[in-house]
């Protein structure tokens, strides 16, 4: 079923879509340092990293086939949302917000 949620046409996700949805919410929240045990891991960085690479891997290409988008989609959201934040036109607040909205553009 579909429906109309302002300008967005939106359809009903299947168990197995949100799933990997909140895959791929969670590395964008890991490649931002959002995450609860980033904060209080000695690796954050790294743990970045891994969520940052993450992106550019195979396992991208298949969370994001199961969520019914792209990698290449996911990767463009991701490149945005970094580039808003690295030049200051949106801070981590903004990205958060982003991230629990993600499921709308995709």
């Amino acid at each position: 079923m579909e429906w109309i949620k302002g300008n967005l046409k939106v359809k009903d996700k299947t168990p197995e879509e949100k799933l990997a949805i909140a895959v791929i919410q969670t590395n964008f929240e890991d490649a931002f340092g959002l995450n609860d045990s980033f904060l209080r891991s000695s690796n954050k960085e790294m743990n970045m990293k891994v969520a940052r690479d993450w992106f550019n891997s195979g396992q991208c290409d298949f969370w994001c086939d199961c969520a019914g988008t792209t990698g290449d989609h996911v990767r463009r959201l991701y490149g945005a949302l970094t580039e808003r934040f690295n030049s200051g036109k949106i801070n981590l607040k903004d990205i958060k917000w982003a991230i629990l909205r993600l499921e709308l553009k995709l």
